[in-house]
């Protein structure tokens, strides 16, 4: 058996019991039994030669999203797809193609390892991102299912890690048949891991594929408007702090907080400083020019920023890493972010070399860029269609993927060939 390295093994034995009781802890939160089953292998979900897509959360449930249609448009089946996190679970199940089985991802130990293996049977494996599972691929290898990581990318700080975690990074790595890297940055450190470089081919960013469906309705709340998508904590105050000095015209600040349920708090710690703040939430309406509107409602936001004249990108104000840039660039509007775009530094580098996106150091900076924009139209207008002529440039990823994964693992598309070479025939 392909068995991890010794260092990997002790160490997922110790942590076993704290697992345990973080995954009960999740149980009882918002996974019920479903995920607790689901997390030690006995997934109520039953395939035979299925082609695997795992997508750790919601984020790369929604990158893969143009890949699976890909897939599902060439009759590519049947599908599983798989998540780590109850949100992402919900996500897979409401956008997977028809016909499509989605389990929980087991726990990365050898019991539920196996169980999961043998009620899905999967006859190729395609990872998003960077998950590396050493039981999991090991089991993979032993049972010669081919695994290819789409969309792969990794970080500095997987090469800045300890020795014992580097070269067990490299074990799983050594059992991948291919990776498709969303970068020349990305294929450098791959190949920095030890990854042959036969092994290695940069397909592109698959999150700049086109999602499908229709373009969403603008929501207009009366008057022109800036927004500041995906806030966090403490971001709300800096943003309305900044916006009241730098004095606002016409223009209203929508708020969409990442997590509307902490509208209260934060209309709350708005109003201490005296702001004027309407909550969607509530049915109140818009204020006047110059107030805070606070869009703390689910569902809204691609909305928002298709009514918006700008888009401040939240979690980057604060050392969270950022959040998604390219829904505003895809909806055509310019964006202005804080310092720390680390989580999506690819996507902000392509739109900032494309004179779609600011990056600027602080508040007072970033509201100082979106007053500056909003007073020169022809520049707002400049922006957003650079960033629009971007998207539309890279909107065929998921067909480019489909292409680089049928020429790596043919078993997608020849089911005999997987189950003859897995031993299961």
């Amino acid at each position: 058996m392909s068995r991890p390295p010794l260092r990997y093994r002790l160490a997922s034995l110790g942590l076993a019991l704290p697992l345990a009781g973080y995954t009960l802890v999740r149980t009882a939160r918002d996974g019920g039994a479903a995920y607790l089953y689901g997390r030690y292998g006995y997934t109520g979900t039953r395939t035979d030669g299925a082609v695997w897509i795992h997508c750790a959360s919601v984020g790369e449930v929604a990158a893969a999203a143009p890949l699976l249609r890909e897939l599902d448009d060439h009759g590519i089946g049947p599908l599983l797809i798989s998540t780590a996190t109850p949100t992402g679970q919900t996500r897979a199940r409401a956008q997977a193609p028809a016909g499509a089985a989605v389990a929980y991802l087991p726990v990365d130990r050898p019991g539920p390892v196996r169980r999961f293996l043998e009620r899905t049977r999967p006859r190729a494996a395609l990872i998003l991102e960077t998950e590396l599972w050493p039981h999991l691929f090991g089991a993979l290898e032993d049972q010669a299912v081919p695994i290819a990581l789409v969309n792969g990318r990794l970080s500095p700080r997987t090469l800045e890690a300890p020795a014992w975690w580097r070269h067990t990074a490299a074990w799983c790595l050594r059992r991948i048949r291919q990776v498709l890297a969303r970068s020349d940055t990305d294929r450098d450190r791959f190949r920095d891991l030890g990854v042959d470089p036969d092994r290695l081919e940069v397909v592109g960013n698959l999150k700049f594929a086109a999602p499908g469906g229709a373009p969403a309705t603008a929501i207009e709340p009366g008057a022109p408007f800036v927004l500041a998508a995906s806030t966090h904590e403490d971001e709300e105050l800096q943003l309305a702090r900044a916006w009241a000095e730098a004095g606002s015209g016409e223009h209203l600040l929508v708020i969409a907080p990442r997590h509307p349920d902490r509208g209260a708090d934060i209309a709350s710690a708005l109003r201490a400083e005296s702001f004027e703040v309407r909550r969607r939430s509530q049915g109140e309406p818009a204020g006047t020019p110059g107030s805070i509107y606070l869009a703390d409602t689910l569902g809204e936001l691609t909305g928002l920023i298709a009514g918006a004249e700008a888009v401040i990108m939240g979690g980057s104000l604060i050392p969270r890493g950022g959040q998604n840039v390219l829904e505003p660039a895809r909806a055509g509007r310019p964006i202005v972010t804080g310092p720390h775009m680390f989580n999506f530094a690819d996507e902000t580098e392509r739109l900032e070399a494309a004179g779609a996106l600011l990056r600027r150091a602080d508040a007072s900076e970033v509201i100082a860029a979106v007053t500056g924009l909003l007073a020169a139209p022809d520049e707002l207008q400049r922006m957003g269609a650079a960033g629009r002529e971007l998207m539309e440039r890279e909107a065929d990823m998921g067909e480019r993927y489909l292409r680089a994964l049928l020429r790596a693992v043919p078993e997608l598309s020849d089911p005999e060939r997987g189950t003859a070479q897995s031993g299961r025939g």
